[in-house]
């Protein structure tokens, strides 16, 4: 039951997630149907696929992290305590197993949409690609994308739905501008990690964005546990 009621709270996201996915890809198929012309190098036209997909990695990362005690249903903006909470408080389980239910099926979810967009990006890669090299790019990407979802569970877990994904957001912006004032931050940041801009997809693993967003989704669901044990809701 706790992980049917987790999807019935996530489902509506990860079908509004698929459906910008199709939109953003599908897009530049329509245009010639339209009766515009245009003449895009397979270069760029794959590098424009690329960022944009970087970008819905994010987004979903932020977006499907809706886990959290604190966050409900979606589209759900009651203030204060309201009847899904009341009754997820309720059950007879502990607030630990509540989270990492709730957060791992959106994780699961999550993951599936990366690799599937991870893909798809290897696919339109006009040069060919290894099997290590796309091996390899999934799995930084993956790692690196579950960073930014844990930090997103963590601040479900302390404001209530209308803030947790503005905060996020808020927070990983911050991030992307210190990449450029400060070379340690550039070296560790999961926003380098999953970009293939910064980390060519013929280099070697990136291992100091790999190992740091491990150890950073680490930290972020122990300080997440740790809330919701003890906080009074």
């Amino acid at each position: 039951m706790l992980l049917f009621k987790a999807w019935l709270e996530v489902r509506w996201r990860f079908a509004f997630l698929v459906g910008s996915i199709l939109l953003i890809w599908l897009t530049p198929l329509w245009i010639p149907a339209t009766g515009v012309h245009t003449s895009v190098p397979a270069a760029r036209f794959w590098m424009v696929i690329q960022l944009a997909s970087v970008l819905l990695f994010i987004f979903t990362a932020i977006f499907l992290a809706g886990s959290g005690i604190n966050t409900q249903g979606m589209y759900t903006f009651t203030p204060g305590f309201h009847g899904s909470m009341l009754f997820t408080l309720s059950l007879p389980i502990s607030r630990r197993r509540l989270l990492f239910a709730r957060a791992g099926l959106g994780a699961l979810f999550t993951c599936f949409l990366v690799v599937v967009m991870s893909g798809y990006i290897l696919y339109l890669r006009p040069e060919a690609t290894s099997v290590l090299q796309a091996l390899a790019y999934l799995t930084r990407t993956m790692v690196c994308t579950m960073a930014i979802y844990s930090f997103s569970v963590l601040l479900s877990c302390l404001l209530d739905e209308t803030w947790h994904v503005t905060g996020a957001f808020i927070f990983w912006t911050t991030v992307f501008l210190m990449q450029s004032k400060s070379s340690w931050v550039a070296q560790v940041s999961p926003l380098r990690g999953m970009s293939l801009n910064c980390y060519p997809i013929t280099a070697t693993m990136p291992w100091a964005p790999v190992i740091a967003s491990l150890a950073l989704t680490c930290a972020f669901l122990w300080i997440a546990v740790a809330v919701v044990q003890r906080k009074e809701y």
